[in-house]
């Protein structure tokens, strides 16, 4: 279970890496129309999803030097 939870860990850390990459300092605000998409669509799973991106994404922003 312990493994399970670290994949995922590491996908949405994987995934705030890659939106910053791409979209830079809007990186949370793309992070935050997805998460708002998936609330819209009662997509309660994803919804947390994006929102823990959007955490991530604003960690990462405030440390770079947890980027990896």
């Amino acid at each position: 279970m312990h493994s399970k939870n670290l994949t995922k860990d590491t996908e949405l850390k994987n995934i705030a890496i890659a939106l910053i990459s791409q979209y830079g300092d809007d990186a949370d605000a793309v992070a935050t129309l997805r998460a708002a998409e998936y609330a819209a669509a009662l997509n309660t799973d994803e919804w947390i999803k994006w929102e823990s991106i959007i955490l991530l994404i604003n960690k990462i922003n405030k440390n770079p030097d947890l980027n990896g």
